[in-house]
Formats: structure tokens, sequence, C-alpha cells
């Protein structure tokens, strides 16, 4: 058994532990608040977000006499949570990233949070959609979000006598066109990089129309020819070498490195980026652009951050308030402070005149952005399509046969865990 499926199979255990411990006891419903203080617990951010989130919560308290007390978990932010919902010693109020939600909802570890929205209308569809149950409840509001975009190094597109503007709108057009740009670059510098996880692609996949995990949970990459033809197109160009890993092929610990060092004129990346690229490699010229379109369709990955109440929080009704205060009055500050986008429309619109140029790209494929959540076999689908699109991509595979080797293996690990 992979070191992933491993990991699947011992979360899933812990988590039937957690949900059989909360049916156990009794849950009383979220009252007015009478608590001083909560707690929530968040992932390691930006210094930017982190700044934010301290003056949010420092203005949440000076409103509410409630005290926020965070807890940043610098590593495995998710494995430290599991831990906790395991010992029954959670925070009141936690991140949890939209891949994340299916599987604790399920599990029954989740508070109902209907309550938190005032107006679903006001939110994406799709990013309600991730943190909702079977049963049709909200068990964590969206606080913001990233999306994917197409960044062009502007110096080596004039090196090879082209403007941002020319870059196709159509990922078979750039497809055809990377062979040329190759030709003209300078030695060492790629053309474009690719990224071998699920999250990368799943947008464009499910872009022919047919969904990568069907409804019931079954891996269906195999059945979808077109996606074949689009994820063949990246393997043409990784033999053909205008293609390249960032790490396998450049020595890069991140996209963003390879491109920040000048190693490739274009990479897709998320916005989360941009402070290394105005940073860290602030003499880089670049421009951003929406990701290319597939079978004629606009399309991006968003990757959406919510808050959720365990079950097990001591502070339910105060951490329901600090809930409501950061995805409804402090959401518009805390966008325009930390850099993410927001969740809400009426928040994007009103930040829309003030917001860098660079963010607006991302925040235009809000509106037709797959998110990246799929249900509880997403970790296993994922893990076995990396593994086997590395393999077409390193030439040992077709992409047909990577794809049906990928569903047999992802299916066969679902079938054991139910």
């Amino acid at each position: 058994m992979s070191d992933a499926a491993g990991s699947g199979l011992r979360r899933r255990a812990l988590l039937r532990a957690s949900a059989v411990a909360a049916s156990a006891c009794a849950v009383p419903a979220i009252a007015a608040p009478a608590t001083a203080s909560v707690v929530l617990a968040s992932w390691v951010t930006l210094p930017a977000e982190a700044a934010a989130l301290d003056h949010l919560t420092e203005a949440f308290t000076q409103a509410t006499g409630i005290v926020v007390r965070k807890e940043r978990i610098a590593d495995k932010y998710m494995d430290v949570i599991r831990s906790r919902f395991a010992a029954r010693n959670t925070p009141d109020l936690m991140y949890l990233d939209s891949s994340e939600a299916p599987l604790l909802i399920r599990s029954g570890v989740l508070e109902p949070m209907d309550a938190a929205v005032d107006d679903a209308a006001d939110y994406y569809p799709q990013f309600l959609q991730a943190f909702r149950g079977g049963n049709g409840r909200l068990y964590g509001v969206p606080k913001d979000y990233s999306t994917l975009a197409l960044y062009s190094n502007t110096r080596w597109l004039r090196a090879a006598g082209m403007q941002a503007g020319d870059l196709p709108r159509d990922f078979d057009a750039l497809f055809r066109l990377l062979p040329h740009l190759q030709a003209r670059l300078p030695k060492g510098v790629a053309a474009l990089i690719v990224g071998k996880d699920l999250a990368r692609h799943l947008s464009a996949i499910e872009a022919y129309g047919l969904p990568a995990i069907s409804a019931d949970g079954w891996s269906q990459l195999a059945r979808i020819p077109g996606a074949q033809q689009y994820l063949d197109g990246w393997v043409q160009g990784r033999r053909q070498r205008h293609i390249v890993s960032p790490g396998d092929d450049l020595g890069a610990d991140s996209p963003g490195a390879a491109f920040g060092t000048g190693r490739t004129a274009l990479m897709i990346e998320g916005n989360w980026v941009l402070s290394a690229l105005r940073g860290d490699y602030a003499d880089v010229p670049f421009a951003v652009h929406e990701q290319p379109r597939v079978n004629g369709r606009a399309q991006t990955m968003a990757f959406v951050g919510g808050l959720s109440i365990p079950r097990f929080a001591a502070n339910k009704a105060a951490a329901l308030e600090l809930a409501r205060y950061l995805t409804q009055a402090g959401m518009q500050e805390w966008s325009r402070r930390s850099g993410t986008l927001p969740s809400r429309r009426s928040v994007q619109a009103a930040l829309a005149g003030s917001v860098d140029p660079a963010l607006q790209v991302h925040m235009a494929g809000a509106e037709y952005a797959t998110v990246w959540s799929r249900g509880t076999s997403l970790p296993v689908v994922n893990a076995n399509f990396g593994n086997q699109f590395l393999a077409a991509l390193n030439g040992s595979k077709s992409v047909a046969q990577a794809m049906a080797h990928a569903d047999r293996a992802a299916n066969r690990e679902i079938e054991r865990q139910q």
C-alpha cells in the first residue's frame, strides 16, 4: 500500500472514532453568546494575512468584548486538527480547506453553520457547495479563495518577438505555439512548466462534460477521451522539452521559484505567488492572463478556505459570532489588508477599483472556477492520478494507459475503505 493510501485509511479510521464519540454525547444547540473568549485555529499564512487577522480580531474584541485566542499551526495543519478531534480537544472555530471538508462533514464532527450566512446569493454558489453536507446543511462558511492563472515573463516574450497579448486564449493553440516559443528562448529557459497534481488539471479535465469522480465516489478519469487529449498535450510537450517540471528538470522547489529566477517563460500558478514576485523576484517583469480555455470553455481551479465550528467546541456561540464578523462586516477589510480574494460578490465589486490588476485576473475566474473539492474520494484519486500522470510525463506509459491504471488503483483503494 502506498504511503498516501495508508494515510487515507488512518485518516478515515481516526475520523470514524471522532464521529462515534460525537454521537455518544449530547451537543447543545447554539445559544446567545455568554463567553468571554473564543479559540481560533489557523494554518500559518503570509505576513500580510497574519497582520490582517490580528487587526480584525482586535476590532471584533473591541466591538463584542469577546477575546480571540489565535492558535497558528505551523506544520501539518490537518494532521494536528484530526488528532485534536480524536482527543475531543478542538478549537472553537477553525480554518478548513474545501478539499478537506467532505470527510469531516460525513464524519459528523462539524457543527451546522447555516446561521452564519446572511445572504447565500452573495456567495459564489460552488464555494458554498463545497461546505454543504448531503442533508443540505452548511458546515463551513467560505472566507476567501485563490485561483490559477497563466503568468508570462514579458522579457522572455519580447526576446522571442512576442507580446503578452499574443498568447493564445485556448490550450490547443498554446500547445501549438510552445515549440516556436522554445526555439526563440535563451538556452536554459523553458517555454512552460508542468505540475503533475490533479489540483492543477481538474477543471480542464471536467471541461469535457464528465466529472473525474462519479456521484457515488468512483474514479472515472479514463472515461473522458477529450481530457486524455488535453493531458497528452502536456506529455508531448515534456518529451519535446518545451514543457518541463520545475523540480525534476530545473531543480526549483516551486513553480514560482522557477519563474522568478527566469528559468521559464510561462507558468500556471495561483495568486499566492504574487507576494514573492513583487518581493523576492521584483526584477522579473510579468503579466497575468486568465487560464486558456479547454474544449471552448473558460476554466480554472479555485482553492477555497472556510471557517468551521467543531462539534466539540467549548464556545460555539462566540465562534458563530466571530465567523459572522469575519465573513460579513469584516470581509472587505480582510481582503483589502491580506490581499486574499473575497468569497462574496458584493465585496469583490466594492474592491474592484482598488485591487491590484494581477489579482483582478484571478478574481475574474471565480464565476466559472472548479472548486478543489470532490467528496471523500478525492485524496485517493489525486494520489493515483499524480503517480500515473508522472509516469506518462516520463514516457513509461501513454496517457490512456496511465488514466486506466489510475482508475483501477484508486477504485481498489476506495472499495477497501468503504
